[in-house]
């Protein structure tokens, strides 16, 4: 079994396929650029709405925003447990998706200009970087390593949820110390940083995986997914990192 992206289902890597039908990583990789661009292209029509944004669409702006969140949620869900399905709801993962980064993105850029764009770039180069460091060998990527970063994962997934219930039942310290200003804020941030870079290694080892077992080349779109909710993933704490950074600079 090899484990890959620890949001989606352990996936046994044995087939007994027809080269011509199995997964390969150029496959893979043009597929992620595919979601990634599309992604892109979705961020920046959201950004260009709301630039325009007036008092008789910004109802249309809002039933927009909260219905990506919805349909990005379920989209998601579905491109994670259907193979089949994986290759539509990817693309309407990354359109969805795509539509908030652009919201997040534009109203971090208001507060803090620049920002957006480094995160943009450093997040292409850590893909890069780790796909450099993972195909040379450089890097390998045990079990261990997995169960940290599962591990990991999910704790930060823990914590956030019970902040945000604890915020919303009127006890706000924990909110404020886990992403308030504070020096566990700033570890906490860095080690987001540190957890999403971590994941694209793992990502990378489960495309090689799929490609050097013979997978079917359905699973492709399975692998791409992983890879661009990794990358997204890396971006927004990239981009908390350096609004963070713009933000202590201001003081």
């Amino acid at each position: 079994m090899q484990l890959r992206n620890p949001l989606f289902k352990n996936m046994d890597n044995t087939y007994d396929y027809e080269k011509t039908d199995c997964a390969t990583l150029h496959g893979i990789f043009g597929k992620t650029l595919f979601l990634v661009g599309v992604t892109i292209l979705a961020a920046v029509l959201a950004m260009v709405f709301m630039y325009n944004l007036t008092e008789d669409n910004i109802v249309t702006f809002i039933g927009l925003l909260f219905g990506s969140i919805i349909v990005a949620l379920i989209a998601g869900l579905i491109a994670s447990f259907s193979v089949t399905l994986c290759p539509v709801f990817s693309v309407i993962y990354a359109l969805a998706e795509g539509f908030m980064l652009g919201v997040i993105s534009l109203l971090c850029e208001l507060y803090y200009p620049g920002v957006a764009i480094c995160a943009v770039i450093a997040t292409f180069v850590v893909t890069l970087v780790m796909g450099v460091l993972y195909f040379t060998g450089i890097v390998k990527v045990g079990k261990k390593l997995k169960a940290f970063v599962l591990t990991a994962l999910i704790a930060l997934v823990l914590a956030g949820g019970i902040s945000a219930i604890l915020a919303a039942c009127g006890f706000k310290g924990m909110d404020e110390a886990l992403y308030g200003s504070g020096p566990i804020a700033w570890l906490v941030c860095i080690f987001g940083v540190l957890i999403a870079t971590l994941l694209l290694l793992i990502d990378f080892d489960y495309a090689a995986n799929l490609a050097e077992g013979g997978a079917p080349k359905k699973y492709e779109w399975k692998a791409s997914f992983a890879l661009t909710t990794s990358i997204i993933y890396l971006y927004l704490r990239l981009l908390d990192l350096f609004c963070r950074i713009a933000a202590a600079s201001k003081k």
